[in-house]
């Protein structure tokens, strides 16, 4: 999994939820905010990427940048469980593959 794709996942989850009618577009790569704006519909278009280097409000580069963002899991923690081995195992088998 790319860097970032994680808590690029928990942020546009967070988007939707807080813009009404916000929507994903063109395949989930841009997030759509419509609002009124002098009485005309505008939509806001968000995309997110993953920066390379963290960098300090000041602009100076940081090895490690503290966030008031949750830590987002990690990848050893998205292994599937037993149960979920044994689900899948079940449906290919049903499915005779």
């Amino acid at each position: 999994m790319a860097k970032g794709q994680i808590a690029k996942q928990e942020i546009t989850k967070k988007i939707l939820e807080t813009f009404e009618g916000s929507f994903l577009y063109d395949g989930g790569k841009e997030i759509r905010i419509p609002i009124i704006e002098e009485g005309n519909l505008v939509q806001v278009k968000v995309t997110l990427t993953c920066a390379k280097v963290n960098v300090a409000p000041e602009g100076e580069e940081e090895q490690q940048v503290e966030s008031a963002f949750p830590t987002a899991p990690k990848a050893a923690s998205l292994k599937p469980t037993e149960e979920e081995k044994q689900n899948v195992a079940a449906m290919l088998k049903s499915l005779g593959l």
